[in-house]
């Protein structure tokens, strides 16, 4: 498929899975070195979520580990951020100056919980910014799952609701009476693939982590891409943007570090636009 298919299976079923973005070749050395930098940030990273945890929300997975921003961990992922199946297919739907919005890496260990059914920002409504429903039938935000082992379903591929990208709600914040947003749904499906696989998916589309069977970990990259008109400022810790709807309201964001300018300098050439907008001098 190239990006004028995947565009329109987007469109229409508000996901597609992309094989081989990142070649056979390269995604033993790539995972290895993306899981190590999650590992060395791991408690860092925990006493983040515990702080948001101790006000009240709900975030996260217990028994999945996070690193935000892990491009000031590692670089050896980014020469495939541009490939033509993945931004070419941002800027069919959203045109130029397409930015990347969140680079985080995510493993999901065994016996982990499952998650609960949400869209992603700007639509989920736990979030203190969030587009307020019923949501105008249009893509605002891409985000993507870089699937660093095999997606299957007993290590508990992503649960994906088909179609659901064309709802004008969805369940994250328990408004929506005839959904149970910690339970199964009974037309969900796992997204599965090899490794090095991408799933690309409007930000709209009801997705949830589901429960690892295995006795291994799964590891992937979240990476979303934003168009330039989207507001990204009150995700970008230390902005006046950030400090006012989220700090000062004491509600939670996604949010992450801005990039450093050290790690920002060692990006290919052809990566450093989509992450201007994040680096902090």
């Amino acid at each position: 498929m190239d990006q004028f298919e995947i565009a329109a299976r987007l469109k229409q079923d508000g996901y597609c899975v992309v094989e081989n973005v990142i070649p056979p070749g390269k995604i033993d050395s790539i995972r290895e070195e993306v899981v190590a930098a999650q590992l060395a940030h791991h408690e860092e990273a925990e006493r983040e979520l515990e702080k948001t945890r101790a006000r009240g929300h709900r975030i996260g997975v217990i028994g999945v580990g996070l690193l935000k921003q892990v491009i000031n961990a590692t670089q050896c992922f980014t020469p495939y951020l541009a490939d033509p199946r993945v931004l070419g297919v941002a800027e069919e739907i959203f045109g130029d100056f397409v930015r990347i919005s969140c680079t985080d890496c995510v493993v999901t260990h065994p016996g982990n919980d499952r998650g609960y059914w949400h869209a992603d920002w700007p639509y989920n409504a736990t979030n203190t910014t969030h587009v307020k429903s019923p949501y105008p039938d249009a893509i605002m935000h891409l985000a993507s799952i870089w699937m660093l082992t095999p997606f299957t379903k007993e290590n508990g591929a992503t649960f994906i609701l088909p179609g659901s990208h064309k709802y004008d709600n969805n369940p994250a914040a328990g408004g929506m009476s005839d959904i149970d947003q910690d339970a199964n749904h009974p037309d969900e499906v796992q997204a599965t693939g090899s490794a090095g696989s991408v799933l690309l998916y409007d930000s709209r589309l009801w997705h949830a982590v589901a429960p690892n069977c295995s006795d291994e970990s799964r590891a992937a990259l979240i990476i979303r891409y934003a168009p330039w008109w989207l507001n990204l400022t009150p995700t970008i810790r230390g902005t006046p943007d950030h400090e006012r709807m989220v700090l000062e309201t004491g509600g939670k964001n996604y949010d992450a570090v801005p990039v450093r300018r050290d790690q920002f300098e060692r990006l290919p050439d052809n990566i450093k636009d989509l992450y201007r907008h994040w680096v902090s001098e």
